[in-house]
């Protein structure tokens, strides 16, 4: 177990146990926002056997002594990130239809225009919604 983690579950008054370690590395780890179900989907390519009910438990007490925080947007599902990551914002962008475009080379472009504009990009996503 990371012992950077420990300290901090312990000067967080939390005990130490392998499943907060697990999660709380897991996203100390990321640069961007997950949703409980996506630390078990990581964890469990990770061959880390730790079950969505306990990852819900931990992100819980993680949150209730400031170590992450839950952000919640309209109906989304819950994401949980760093405090410092908390502060980023979001752009959505509506587009009638992207199904003839190379996605690889539209993401390119973004992500050249943001660095124009000096704007980390954390996380592209594609949808489709019905109107």
């Amino acid at each position: 177990m990371s012992i950077e983690v420990q300290q901090k579950l312990r000067h967080a008054n939390l005990k130490v146990t392998q499943a907060r370690v697990i999660v709380f590395k897991a996203l100390l780890d990321q640069k961007t926002q997950l949703t409980a179900k996506q630390i078990y989907q990581r964890l469990y390519v990770q061959n880390k056997q730790i079950s969505l009910s306990t990852i819900y438990r931990v992100v819980s007490d993680l949150e209730k002594v400031g170590l992450i925080t839950q952000n919640l947007h309209g109906r989304d599902e819950a994401k949980y990130a760093l405090p410092y990551l908390s502060e980023v914002e979001s752009l959505n962008i509506q587009c009638a239809d992207l199904t003839q475009i190379n996605k690889a080379s539209l993401i390119a472009s973004l992500e050249q225009v943001f660095q124009a504009f000096d704007i980390d990009v954390l996380d592209i996503k594609f949808s489709t919604t019905l109107h």
